[in-house]
């Protein structure tokens, strides 16, 4: 365990990189790059808006300060009186 800790820490890979010369592996990669390019600009921009969606999920909250009194008329025909804290004078 003590050993694959230590290793954990002091050991770090890079990937190799390789150059291939082949003008048919390149060719189709910028092909490939180039309709990725134009999928991304033209469907999901211009053709679907993507530009203007949002996120429709409620993430905030209001808050709503109340000075004075106020009166609430029940059926009973029992008037309560509030004050800004919302308690019962």
């Amino acid at each position: 365990m003590k050993a694959l800790f230590y290793s954990f820490i002091t050991e770090y890979e890079t990937p190799k990189i390789v150059m291939i010369h082949s003008y048919a592996i390149t060719i189709l990669l910028r092909i490939m790059q180039i309709i990725l390019l134009l999928y991304s600009v033209f469907y999901l921009l211009l053709y679907e808006k993507g530009y203007q969606k949002h996120d429709t999920s409620i993430i905030s909250s209001i808050t709503l300060k109340v000075k004075g009194i106020g009166l609430i008329n029940t059926p009973e025909n029992q008037t309560y009186v509030l004050d800004g804290s919302g308690m019962f004078i």
